[in-house]
């Protein structure tokens, strides 16, 4: 197996990050910086997107504050207005006639009568989304088989059952092309890069039989080393489903790198913003450990041979 350099390139701001590291066969780039402003990534020049935003006040993130961090926000407004501007990013950034997908629940928060509502977080993205000029194509359900468990309320007695949250969604957009661009959306492509990127026909009917994807979040035991990340399986889905190999991933919000180490393993380049330093240098340590894991296969493999 042909192997070519991950780069990890820290924003070169206050945070120090290191140098390059390899990693399996795909060229990655870390910005420890905030998203709402990618300067860094040129416009149209991004294959897909694929995120999940941080639930400001419901989890935390970091336990010092951290400016632009929208995980550390107790305001719904500011989080509103500080995702909208990173949506608007993904927008100049994404190719023509490509794909973004976010993953994102509606929140439940208590209320001063000690009750609680929800939070209609993916309305307002989708509203936020198509203002922009992204089209909505559609919602999938992310079921999840250990989801929030709720209290058992007024049990045994009705009127007060409280129901187990076990979904999530997973918001697909997608960038107006046009003739022309939708033209040639595949025109950069050889037929080798076609040939090494198709599809199982089992892997394909998964994705197209139905709009319900059921598997546990990630670290469910408590391994957990982000607050929310989500399965590996479900970047990998998308990045297998939706692009081509050698072609571009881009997650704004980057945390543990889920995303970017699916990006590698898939043979898809990758860019992460993540604005959190521990929550970056976590990623990258796990990519770092990664890496070592694939040298010593590939090498297990040539002794072998």
């Amino acid at each position: 197996m042909g192997r070519s350099e991950l780069w990890i390139n820290h924003g070169m701001n206050s945070f120090g990050f290191g140098e390059p590291i390899k990693c399996m066969n795909s060229l990655q780039t870390v910005y420890c910086s905030d998203s709402s402003n990618m300067t860094e990534v040129e416009d149209s020049s991004v294959h897909l997107i694929v995120t999940s935003p941080p639930y400001f006040n419901a989890k935390e993130y970091s336990k010092t504050p951290i400016c632009g961090d929208l995980g550390n926000t107790d305001s719904l407004e500011e989080w509103i207005e500080g995702t909208r501007k990173v949506w608007n990013e993904c927008y100049r950034v994404l190719k023509p006639g490509r794909k973004a997908f976010i993953n994102i629940m509606n929140l439940p928060v208590k209320t001063e009568g000690g009750s609680f509502r929800t939070l209609n977080l993916t309305g307002r993205v989708i509203d936020d989304c198509e203002e922009i000029g992204f089209i909505f194509k559609r919602d999938i359900i992310w079921h999840k088989t250990n989801g929030v468990r709720a209290p058992f309320g007024t049990y045994p007695y009705p009127g007060g059952i409280l129901i187990n949250n076990m979904h999530e969604f997973i918001l697909e957009f997608e960038k107006p092309s046009s003739r022309y661009e939708a033209s040639r959306k595949y025109s950069h492509l050889s037929r080798e890069i076609k040939d090494e990127s198709k599809l199982d026909k089992n892997f394909w009917l998964q994705i197209k039989n139905t709009d319900v994807w059921t598997f546990a979040p990630h670290g469910s035991g408590g391994r957990r080393t982000h607050p929310a990340p989500f399965p590996l399986e479900l970047p990998s889905r998308l990045i297998r489903a939706f692009t081509f190999k050698g072609e571009t991933v881009l997650d704004p919000f980057l945390g543990s790198g889920t995303t970017l180490f699916s990006a590698a393993v898939l043979g898809r380049n990758g860019i992460g913003y993540e604005i959190n330093p521990s929550i970056a240098a976590q990623a990258i340590v796990s990519l770092e450990a990664e890496n070592v894991h694939h040298l010593d296969m590939e090498t297990a493999t040539d002794n072998s041979s």
